[in-house]
């Protein structure tokens, strides 16, 4: 009974369940439309790095704000 309790509380604080999928969703969603949008600038001007930076810098703002909001 012991073992079963010792389990169970395990599986109770586990990070992966405590995390909705649909978030791990958005993440997702976020990286793919970073990469996509980075990729094409850095495709339609190679030499403009500093705008590049500030464009992946606005996505990781982005990023911050979405996992500071109150759920």
């Amino acid at each position: 009974m012991k073992l079963h309790n010792a389990i169970t509380r395990t599986q109770k604080t586990s990070p992966t369940q405590s995390v909705p999928k649909k978030s791990i969703d958005k993440k997702k969603w976020l990286k793919v439309i970073e990469f996509a949008v980075v990729g094409f600038a850095t495709w339609c001007d190679p030499t403009a790095g500093g705008l590049i930076f500030l464009l992946r810098f606005c996505f990781q703002i982005l990023q911050a704000l979405q996992n500071d909001r109150p759920k």
